[in-house]
């Protein structure tokens, strides 16, 4: 009865992830975990999470049509916020983004030619040549095996109710739930967004994308293009040092989640096997 208790418990359990240079966020209800090998060591770190979990009514509200999407959108906001890593990536990737339109145009207007007309063309559909250097640094960085790691060590802990080396290394580096998945439609809208004239898209262009994620994600097709684009594009297989950085790291998390540590300012410090 014990054990149905807990299995049923370790059930709710749904864990987010993400992968950066150097290591492996995760994302539980009530924690946050960040790991990172260096020295010769692994460092965790448990922190509370800052995203606020809607209950009771607000729970069902969150989950109206787009309602859910501005839910969405503001917990990624939260996120970024929250941590100093993310914020510092999603202004870099914001930066990049328009040093990238700025130099297509530049050099559309100054070269002329069918040259010319290329970047011109990138320069109306920036996301083609942003997506180009995206896929490069997932899949030939270290940042492509701490993905596959990552959806390794959730996996595991989806299969069998507790994360291992052993366990994580027989799992699939791809996952139904990656949130790379979005971009299928993130292009989808920015190939027609430079045709739509109107000052409100700016803002309802994210309703649509995460709309069209919440309708059709979960769709064979959708699921298909998905696990392509994460074998192919946004994840390497993880050597064990990676995996091993995912294992601890959210092994640390759910003992968080469990009740058996709290948050702490210092980070647990873990000897590899690797």
């Amino acid at each position: 009865m014990a054990q149905e208790a807990v299995h049923q418990e370790e059930e709710r359990l749904l864990f987010g992830g993400m992968a950066r240079y150097g290591g492996i966020d995760f994302f539980g209800p009530n924690y946050s975990s960040s790991a990172e090998r260096r020295d010769g060591k692994i460092y965790v770190w448990i922190d509370p999470s800052k995203l606020w979990q809607p209950e009771g009514i607000w729970a069902r509200i969150s989950q109206w049509p787009v309602l859910r999407s501005v839910f969405l959108w503001f917990r990624v906001l939260l996120q970024l916020l929250g941590s100093v890593w993310v914020l510092v990536s999603f202004v870099g990737i914001m930066v990049v983004l328009w040093l990238i339109v700025r130099l297509l145009d530049f050099g559309s207007e100054s070269l002329g030619g069918p040259l010319g007309a290329v970047l011109h063309f990138f320069a109306i559909f920036p996301i083609l040549p942003i997506l180009l250097l995206f896929f490069a640094a997932m899949k030939f960085t270290i940042i492509g095996r701490y993905h596959g790691a990552e959806h390794k060590a959730v996996s595991a802990y989806e299969k069998y109710g507790e994360v291992t080396l052993e366990g994580a290394t027989g799992m699939s580096r791809l996952h139904p739930r990656c949130g790379t998945n979005i971009l299928i439609y993130i292009v989808a809208v920015s190939i027609v967004t430079p045709f739509i004239d109107w000052a409100p898209w700016a803002v309802l262009q994210f309703i649509v994308i995460s709309e069209a994620w919440f309708i059709l994600g979960r769709t064979r097709a959708s699921i298909a293009v998905g696990n392509f684009m994460q074998r192919y594009l946004t994840t390497s297989e993880p050597g064990r040092k990676e995996l091993e950085v995912a294992v601890e790291s959210l092994n640390e998390l759910l003992r968080a989640e469990r009740g058996e540590r709290g948050a702490a300012k210092e980070p647990v410090l873990i000897s590899p096997r690797f």
